[in-house]
């Protein structure tokens, strides 16, 4: 029967590097922080990443490597796509024949890490064991080398990339800027003049005896044109009758149009009222004005 493979924990207890309690404090440190397990043992100060690296080669039986300064050439590192390379810290360091890429890593068990590169570049995995720490570092500067494009060169992307080949559109342009017009018209329609200062630059001159204040100067308004409503005519006079001259059926008429032009009443809505109240018995009609 075959034996359950163990975890990276459970060996380094076993091997007396970690005690449990270090172990469980790092599996709840992981649980926020992410990672891997044994770079969070590293960050928690329970072990260093020299006996790390040394214990892992002596158990998966792979060679160590040093990546700092390392020189991976770029035909190298675009096997293994930054975003994939990131996300499990493995650089890719050279293809060895018949094809095989060396990949570091820093835990060389995990085979999650190991198939995604496989799958990637299409070649088999060779890993081989490196710092963490180092790892992070290597990958940042050798893919941001990697993606920074030469002065004046063109720049391709693909637009509309897929899994599958030949469904992209390359789109090739380049990231120089553009020449600034430095005289003549050309330079005029780029960039209309101030209407503060002159083509060059200077101020304006304005005449010696222009008003400083003639912005503020009061401007008289237009009257407003009389409402369309309002009847033009005998009402305009100079002379208007005083209201108590007017019989009272005319003063309480002339009101309720004034409300129904005003938008106060309705058209029947005072009729509908005197209906209802004189229904209810509140008022009595006794009958029109003379």
């Amino acid at each position: 029967m075959q034996q359950p493979i163990k975890r990276l924990g459970e060996m380094l207890v076993e091997a007396g590097l970690i005690t449990p309690a270090q172990l469980q404090s790092a599996i709840t440190h992981q649980k926020i922080a992410r990672g891997r397990l044994g770079s969070n043992l590293v960050a928690l100060g329970y072990i260093t990443e020299e006996i790390l690296m040394d214990f892992l080669s002596h158990q998966t039986g792979v060679p160590q490597v040093d990546v700092r300064d390392l020189a991976v050439p770029p035909e190298v590192l675009k096997l293994v796509p930054y975003r994939l390379a990131d996300q499990f810290t493995v650089l890719p360091i050279s293809v060895k024949e018949p094809k095989s890429l060396v990949l570091a890593m820093s835990d060389p068990s995990d085979l999650n890490a190991v198939d995604s590169a496989r799958f990637a570049s299409g070649l088999h995995i060779q890993p081989v064991v490196a710092s963490h720490s180092a790892l992070r570092k290597a990958i940042g500067d050798l893919y941001r080398n990697l993606e920074v494009p030469a002065p004046g060169a063109p720049v391709r992307v693909d637009v509309g990339a897929d899994q599958a080949e030949g469904e992209a559109l390359p789109v090739t342009f380049s990231l120089d800027p553009l020449p600034l017009p430095t005289s003549g018209s050309a330079a005029e329609a780029a960039f209309p003049p101030d209407p503060f200062f002159g083509s060059h630059g200077a101020p304006v001159q304005e005449p010696a005896n222009l008003d400083p204040f003639r912005f503020f100067e009061p401007v008289e308004a237009a009257r407003p044109a009389a409402p369309s409503e309002l009847i033009h005519g005998k009402t305009l006079r100079e002379s208007i009758p005083p209201l108590d001259t007017y019989q009272t059926r005319a003063l309480v008429l002339g009101m309720i149009r004034l409300f129904q032009r005003r938008g106060i009443l309705g058209d029947d809505e005072l009729q509908r009222l005197l209906a209802n109240l004189v229904e209810s018995g509140e008022i009595k009609n006794g009958g029109k004005d003379t």
